[in-house]
């Protein structure tokens, strides 16, 4: 019974490349670096650095929580986000799963991602509906988590008008050990943020460079 449990625990765990070690209590961390999960954004094109930075967390957020839902993926031994849930209802699941999608694209849009870019990132969410409608095998595309990644690899090669921080790939939010990672701003302490938002260039920060 050990060895199935042992087993069993092993399976559960084996894609968490963030398990930490034993004896420490360990809690997400409220940011990873300039970004922070953010539920809103200002639509319009960013005018400021500051603006483009909370443009992108908010791209961020949305493409994690349809495609792998932080602190639920991080417990399983796969991905499941909001896409995958509403996926469950045949064919209109995923109708409403391809216009939230739509909203991702929108907010490249309003970055300034040139047509060609875009219509890839389309083409990705057009796939991602077509094949979601066979079930379970449509569950594993990450159409949103794609189009982040060439949003991304965008505002790093090609955006020079923006200066923002872009975290890690693998994880959404790191962990750290249990009361760590907080910011007490009535306590006086500087935001933790300011210190990677605006680096010379756009750049994808390494966790090493990571408090």
């Amino acid at each position: 019974m050990d060895f199935a449990s042992s087993l069993f625990s092993d399976f559960w765990t084996k894609n968490d490349r963030r398990r930490q070690p034993p004896g420490t209590e360990w809690d997400f961390a409220p940011t990873y670096g300039a970004f922070g999960p953010t539920y809103y954004c200002n639509f319009r094109a960013p005018k400021t650095n500051e603006e483009a930075q909370k443009l992108y967390n908010h791209s961020r957020t949305v493409a994690w929580y349809m495609d792998a839902l932080p602190f639920v993926s991080n417990t399983l031994p796969f991905r499941v986000g909001i896409d995958d849930i509403i996926s469950l209802i045949p064919v209109w699941g995923d109708a409403v799963g391809f216009f939230l999608s739509l909203y991702q694209i929108y907010l490249a849009w309003l970055f300034g991602v040139p047509s060609f870019l875009l219509g890839r990132m389309l083409t990705n969410t057009i796939i991602d509906f077509f094949i979601g409608i066979i079930p379970v095998l449509g569950d594993f595309l990450d159409s949103n988590l794609r189009n982040l990644a060439l949003l991304e690899d965008w505002l790093i090669k090609d955006a020079t008008q923006y200066r923002i921080s872009i975290p890690p790939s693998d994880v959404f939010l790191p962990k750290v050990p249990k009361g760590t990672g907080t910011w007490n701003r009535a306590a006086g302490d500087p935001n933790p943020r300011d210190k990677y938002r605006n680096p010379g260039r756009t750049t994808r920060l390494k966790p090493a460079d990571l408090d």
